[in-house]
């Protein structure tokens, strides 16, 4: 899949949207191309909170709302959050976590990962090709710029929760 990725930039928050998943290449070449720095951060769950930016509760919550919308429409959406990018390219670091971690069926390449590195102010959502004509870059784009208010208010769970209705209004699961 050849990578794709909009940038914009908003407030100092870099969003990209863009690829996810690399099918037709073998695993090694994957990591290679897409993870060279980027750290191995173990999944945790429907939401991988690595920056500590949310509670508990809050992170119960998105799971639950997570877990609602893979069984209503069988795609997969994990949240991600990462203390520091570590010096790699946020559209690097989002697709790799994507394929590492085998978000989405396979033979669909339907996954879509909500990245946040807070400490750099940039975000990401990654999505497999399969995704790519339900959540266009632009439709994308338009979801981050409805999460940024209260990113930069520092309400990263509200942020996140605006993100996942509004991706999972696009891509069949309006709730």
């Amino acid at each position: 899949m050849p990578f794709r990725a909009t940038l914009a930039s908003s407030l100092a928050i870099l969003a990209v949207v863009g690829g996810c998943k690399v099918a037709s290449e073998p695993a090694a070449a994957v990591e290679t191309a897409f993870c060279d720095g980027v750290p191995q951060i173990d999944l945790a769950g429907r939401v991988t909170d690595a920056a500590d930016i949310l509670t508990a509760s809050e992170e119960a919550q998105l799971s639950e709302r997570l877990a609602r919308y893979e069984a209503r429409t069988r795609h997969q959406m994990v949240v991600a959050t990462t203390p520091s990018l570590h010096g790699v390219r946020v559209d690097n670091f989002g697709t790799c976590l994507g394929s590492r971690w085998g978000i989405g069926r396979a033979a669909e390449d339907d996954g879509i990962v909500i990245l946040v590195a807070p400490n750099e102010r940039q975000m990401r959502i990654a999505t497999g090709s399969g995704m790519e004509k339900m959540l266009t870059d632009d439709k994308a784009l338009a979801v981050i710029q409805r999460m940024m208010p209260q990113f930069e208010q520092g309400d990263y769970a509200e942020g996140l929760s605006v993100g996942v209705e509004a991706i999972a209004a696009q891509t069949g699961d309006p709730q």
